[in-house]
């Protein structure tokens, strides 16, 4: 049975089954290895591209996310290293522009369940199984 966390179904890209467990890292029935996927929340009261969009002016897609305080912040920032040294201004007002349209909206469980599965592996050469 797939779990009720995944709301589209995942198939393999090597022979198409689908995938039934949602961690899974590779293919049950062909063993090929899983692209990691970064699921996004379905339940957010706002639409991420619109306030993609509207951080044309700084701090405009926190406000319209409904974090007013947060959207003075990044309009102050923003326009203050805009006017003393531009190319920060630019490089902030990405960041102000992704933060509006991704905070909150990635799941963060997915995130920690593709770091766990790509993270480094360490074997010890002196575990043993346990009986």
């Amino acid at each position: 049975m797939a779990d009720a966390q995944i709301e589209r179904p995942r198939f393999c890209s090597q022979c198409g089954q689908p995938i039934i467990v949602a961690d899974a890292s590779f293919c049950k029935d062909c063993g090929a290895p899983l692209a990691g996927t970064v699921w996004f929340r379905h339940d957010v009261s706002w639409r991420p591209l619109t306030a993609f969009l509207l951080s044309v002016i700084p701090g405009l897609g926190q406000w319209y996310k409904g974090s007013a305080a947060k959207a003075f912040v990044w309009f102050v920032c923003v326009v203050f290293f805009y006017m003393s040294a531009p190319p920060i201004g630019l490089l902030l007002h990405a960041v102000c522009a992704g933060n509006a349209a991704l905070a909150g909206a990635i799941r963060e469980e997915a995130l920690t369940r593709s770091a766990r599965h790509t993270g480094p592996r360490s074997f010890s050469a002196t575990a043993r199984p346990r009986t």
